[in-house]
């Protein structure tokens, strides 16, 4: 119904997968199983935008309101008893999974909500369409889906971007096209999170930098600056997640305008009543613990560079 629905109302398979974040050929097949079992065509497609049909305008006025008594009987179900789960599945994108998982796997409060407690790490890209294709039931992502409705969102932290270079650079650079010139920026690859979106960042600011070197994670780009081999763009987090040592680095603001991420909590509406609240909490303990202690290490501007939501902050749906 959420497919159908994102695709009656955007007039196009392309558009109701961007809209929520899934491949067009899951959207085309999740709309053809339907017509197969109803033995109907739900939409004309010889109009460009399609049209719907007769049976797609009845399912389409109804769809909202079958949505709506799906996702309340789902969370009331789950809700019943002890609120605890069968299976609680959370996924973690990469840059977290170092620093929320351990200590999140240990903490007793997760075994008054379940019975097995799940975790996956990956992209944000592929953790976002396992949520929308209810694969887990809540992801931690810097993309919060922001398009989609029918989904509740829990601020965790927002964290600055700082340059991440050698112990050798002593002075704070104010320029990154010179910097380049003597040093190699060590980029993340554009298939995670946060490679488009520093290569957006620099485009806005007119700094082109050549492509010299790309990673697909922090670590491997840790290891280059432990090595004295170049210099990067990170956050707090992606410096835990790099395992660099203090002594191997020197952090420094970005030059320019800067560049921030803010970390969320998001699960579909309804369903787990009270537990996302309760473990958005916990993770932003966990966070603060983060803070205080091995990121306090990196000095006060990295601390300055996390701030931990609060937990009366607002739940965007």
């Amino acid at each position: 119904m959420e497919i159908f629905s994102a695709a009656a109302e955007t007039g196009s398979m392309s558009k109701a997968a961007a809209k929520l974040g899934i491949s067009q050929a899951a959207i085309s097949q999740q709309i053809k199983q339907v017509e197969t079992a109803l033995d109907m065509a739900l939409f004309d497609r010889s109009a460009r935008p399609f049209r719907l049909t007769a049976a797609g305008l009845v399912l389409q006025a109804r769809a909202s309101h079958l949505l709506g008594i799906a996702n309340e009987t789902w969370g009331t179900v789950r809700a019943l008893g002890s609120s605890r789960l069968p299976d609680l599945r959370i996924a973690v994108v990469n840059s977290l999974a170092g620093t929320l998982l351990p200590e999140l796997f240990e903490q007793s409060d997760l075994r008054m909500w379940q019975d097995r407690f799940s975790l996956r790490t990956g992209l944000s890209f592929d953790q976002n369409e396992a949520l929308l294709n209810q694969e887990v039931d809540g992801v931690m992502t810097a993309e919060p889906l922001e398009g989609v409705s029918g989904l509740e969102r829990y601020q965790l932290a927002t964290e600055t971007y700082l340059i991440a270079a050698p112990p050798t650079l002593k002075r704070a650079p104010d320029d990154l096209e010179k910097l380049s010139e003597d040093l190699p920026f060590l980029r993340y690859t554009p298939h995670t999170v946060m490679g488009p979106k520093i290569d957006q960042h620099l485009r806005r600011l007119r700094i082109e930098i050549p492509r010299r070197a790309e990673f697909d994670s922090s670590w491997s780009i840790g290891e280059l600056i432990r090595a004295g081999k170049g210099w990067a763009i990170m956050t707090p987090l992606c410096l835990l997640e790099s395992q660099l040592r203090p002594q191997d680095l020197s952090l420094h603001p970005f030059p320019h305008v800067s560049l921030s991420r803010t970390i969320w909590l998001v699960t579909r509406q309804g369903e787990l009543g009270q537990i996302p609240a309760e473990l958005a909490t916990l993770c932003r303990r966990i966070l603060t613990t983060r803070r205080e202690g091995p990121i306090a290490g990196y000095g006060e501007l990295a601390m300055a560079a996390l701030e931990i939501a609060d937990d009366t902050t607002a739940v965007l749906r």
